[in-house]
């Protein structure tokens, strides 16, 4: 019996150190906050793709996915994961099953491009291997040359050492370049060497890192950034510079004027605060967060804005069913909404910023054309939607309840709009006389205007689908009466990519008879639902659909030539 003894003895302290072993193996989670630069425009991080990977499998559309394609729906084996987690591995595994990513836009530069300026962004990844160096280095530079050959096609690389290891790849045919430095057991992958020493200064502590922002700490609390799969923020300078950029394009200006660019970042300054984001999956499908946060002494001035009231059903008779994308606003009073946004921002700005703000609230509404908003408002009455019929138009266009039809036509008809405006009274048929850049039609007490063209590709397809009586099953899901905006958009093209992307990672390329099944077994699931509120710390957005922002994401690991080896 003793030599039995001493063999389960043994046999059980091999067990107990080999527990241990893996134990004290794995990796504690960091920080990534801590791996880029404090002044970065976005950020962006990712904690642990096991997680992501089980949420997906666990996704009903990715299931009926998976079941139309005749494959496995699983991406990961759990017991294999914990293997590679604990180091007990290949290195391409255990970097997977460890590995915590950081994707952070660094800056944006301006270049000529002909007449225009072409935008350029400068984006790194932090990848936090918890891998020691030795192990990854092979491993990495021959993932950032297939990464370069995958994204660019021909591209030829070269290996150096410095302060850190280089991977330097340049594409044969455009010559853009894709960069990488491997320090420690960090892997740092960018396309400017402006944005690899960013993050490798902060690494080597000569530049400070975004964790010492204490807004960013408050926004992960805000939005329980720990239970997510992923965390976005932008810093209130940030979000100002931005927008900065961003309005003069709303405005109908070119952008790249210094001058308007520091004024509009000057004043959104004053109102935008932070905005941060995460993901988390919710029954069997994934949750947005979007937290806009405003300044405080704003809050309470910019409540009537999204005072809110009941939609009617009767409103949805005029929405085709295969509309591209809708938005309700069930704002209680329109021209109130208008005047207390207008109030409220005046309130935090001096006379040329309210001013310039309140030309960029009109302009809102110009796309539908509507020159005075005070004249037309006041006409229409809650609810409101906007709408776009199909992918391909340029613009949405506007539908409301008309509370006095021949005040409306006759203030239309009077606007000296570019392009004119043609009022057309639907219950008089439909009329193709005349031209001009907008239409608004009249019908059953409503009107329905925007572009030209939008409105025309509305009414076809008010022709040829069938419209709901009452509210859509999907917006039943989400009614809320608290919600001042409810948005539905047609998820089936971001679905597709995204389905198409995990099985190009898997080394299947998806044929175009395969993409048709999929997009034909997942169209009952493939929306996004998006409902806007206040709340006390700002405006907080919350958007259900198959594969959320993740899906978007994803997008982006498709090559720049895919669309040519097809």
């Amino acid at each position: 019996m003793k030599p039995f003894r001493a063999l389960v003895t043994l046999l059980a302290l091999v067990i107990i150190a080999g527990a241990g072993f893996l134990l004290w193996n794995r990796p504690q989670r960091v920080d990534m906050a801590g791996y880029v630069p404090a002044d970065s425009l976005v950020y962006l991080e990712f904690n642990s793709l096991p997680d992501l990977a089980r949420a997906i499998e666990q996704n009903d559309t990715w299931k009926a996915a998976a079941k139309t394609l005749n494959t496995d729906s699983r991406l990961i084996d759990p017991f294999w994961s914990a293997i590679a987690r604990s180091g007990a591995a290949p290195a391409k595994s255990v970097v997977l099953s460890r590995a915590q990513f950081a994707l952070v836009l660094v800056g944006m530069n301006s270049i000529p491009d002909g007449d225009t300026l072409r935008i350029r962004p400068e984006v790194a990844l932090v990848v936090e291997t918890h891998t020691a160096s030795w192990r990854i280095r092979t491993m990495a530079a021959d993932a950032v040359r297939s990464l370069a050959a995958h994204a660019y096609g021909q591209s030829s690389c070269v290996e150096r050492a410095g302060d850190a290891y280089y991977v330097d790849c340049s594409s044969s045919i455009n010559g853009r370049k894709l960069m990488a430095t491997i320090d420690g057991s960090v892997i740092i992958i960018g396309n400017t060497e402006t944005a690899i020493r960013a993050c490798l200064d902060v690494r080597q502590g000569s530049r400070p890192s975004l964790r010492t922002d204490p807004e960013l700490q408050r926004s992960r609390e805000q939005l329980n950034a720990a239970g997510a799969f992923s965390f976005g923020y932008v810093s209130s300078a940030n979000v100002a510079k931005i927008f900065s950029w961003a309005a003069p394009v709303l405005m109908g200006r070119a952008p790249g004027d210094p001058q308007l660019e520091q004024l509009l970042a000057t004043s959104a300054g004053k109102i935008l605060k932070s905005v941060a984001w995460t993901s988390r999956s919710l029954s069997g499908g994934m949750e947005d967060r979007y937290l806009i946060s405003l300044d405080s002494e704003l809050l309470p001035r910019v409540e009537p804005v999204f005072a809110t009231t009941a939609a009617g059903d009767d409103v949805w008779k005029h929405v085709p069913s295969g509309a591209e994308t809708f938005t309700l606003y069930q704002v209680r009073n329109p021209l109130d909404a208008l005047n207390a946004m207008n109030s409220a921002v005046s309130y935090k700005l001096d006379a040329l910023s309210a001013v310039m703000f309140s030309s960029l609230l009109r302009s809102s509404l110009a796309v539908y054309g509507v020159e005075n908003p005070n004249q037309v408002l006041p006409l229409v009455t809650s609810p409101l939607v906007t709408l776009r019929a199909k992918a391909t138009d340029e613009s949405s266009v506007l539908l409301a309840r008309v509370n006095d039809p021949e005040r409306l036509r006759s203030i239309l008809e009077s606007q000296k709009v570019e392009g004119g405006i043609r009022v057309i009274d639907l219950t008089k048929g439909w009329s193709n006389e005349g031209s001009a850049a907008f239409l608004a039609v009249m019908l059953d007490g409503y009107v329905v205007m925007g572009k030209a063209e939008s409105v025309d590709s509305w009414f076809s397809l008010t022709r040829s689908s069938a419209t709901a009586s009452e509210t859509p099953a999907a917006f039943q899901q989400a009614k809320n009466e608290n919600a001042v905006t409810i948005t539905y958009a047609n998820d089936s093209t971001r679905v597709s990519s995204f389905v198409s992307t995990i099985n190009l990672l898997r080394g299947n390329r998806l044929s175009d008879e395969q993409s048709a099944a999929v997009l034909n077994a997942t169209k009952a699931s493939s929306f996004s639902i998006t409902e806007s509120r206040l709340d006390d710390r700002g405006i907080e957005r919350t958007t259900r659909s198959p594969f959320g922002q993740m899906s978007t994401l994803m997008s982006l690991l498709q090559s720049d030539t895919s669309a040519e080896r097809k």
